[in-house]
């Protein structure tokens, strides 16, 4: 009997920027506020069901119908050892940009972000070859 796999393939259309920053993640949010003139807002926690307890991360977001933005904190608020990208634990804090968007641009947007006082490092991160990368799916 002929068996049939079901092969899903996931758009991940989408930019990451890993931030290295030892401010409170309120802080953080309000100096690329000013920066980037934007409106980052905190929403409920970003929660993942991939293991046996489910994890929280915090999120602030900042949406209009032509652009998106997203500042995650890397580090999980129910178990402290527990990352929502386990393979670069030193990075702080996260953002995820769509990758059509017309309002940020990465290089611009990294560049800018530089500038950022309490930013100590940013970096962009190459999605294709995270192993967590399902972690961002909606």
């Amino acid at each position: 009997m002929k068996k049939n796999r079901l092969v899903i393939e996931y758009d991940y259309a989408f930019h990451l920027l890993g931030i290295s920053s030892s401010v409170k993640f309120y802080k953080l949010a309000w100096a690329i506020n000013q920066k980037l003139a934007i409106n980052l807002i905190k929403r409920a926690d970003y929660r993942l069901d991939l293991l046996q307890e489910p994890l929280s991360f915090e999120v602030y977001t900042h949406g209009e119908p032509d652009t998106q933005f997203w500042l995650y904190r890397n580090r999980s608020v129910s178990q402290d050892s527990q990352f929502l990208i386990p393979e670069y634990p030193h990075f702080d804090y996260l953002i995820k940009l769509p990758s059509d968007s017309q309002s940020f641009a990465l290089k611009e947007m990294v560049k800018v972000l530089r500038e950022v006082d309490l930013i100590e490092y940013i970096g962009a991160l190459d999605v294709k070859t995270l192993k967590s990368r399902d972690n961002f799916l909606e």
